[in-house]
């Protein structure tokens, strides 16, 4: 197993790597739509989406792959009627025609405390 690491990505406060990799498969830990630098949560849900997308794309290029590899996706949303919407737009803009199974679920309580992530992702990727 190999730890995969990058300063363009958000990183966790505990022992948790951002992502590992193991016979070519990429899991990627916990991952939230903060700045890389200050760990701030945008304010507005589509900035958060897309910021969420922009740190899974530096965590996958830092083990050498992209979003066209991910194969499946776990998202949990702070209020999933609320938020899917504008989750589901960057998806479709992000993943293009590529179409990684995923699944969501709503949670109230999650992430750091006071950071009020609407949306947390852990991804599978495999670069074969």
């Amino acid at each position: 197993m190999k730890v995969i690491h990058t300063d363009d990505a958000p990183t966790h406060t505990g022992p948790v790597p951002q992502a590992v990799e193991a016979g070519g498969w990429i899991h990627v830990s916990a991952l939230f739509g903060a700045d890389p630098v200050g760990h701030a949560i945008p304010e507005e849900a589509r900035a958060e989406a897309e910021q969420i997308f922009t740190n899974l794309a530096a965590i996958l290029k830092a083990g050498g792959a992209s979003l066209t590899d991910v194969v499946r996706v776990g998202i949990v949303m702070r209020d999933l009627q609320r938020d899917r919407p504008v989750f589901n737009a960057v998806w479709a803009e992000r993943f293009g025609e590529h179409r990684p199974a995923r699944s969501a679920i709503q949670s109230p309580e999650f992430g750091r405390v006071g950071e009020n992530a609407r949306f947390m992702v852990e991804v599978a990727a495999f670069r074969g």
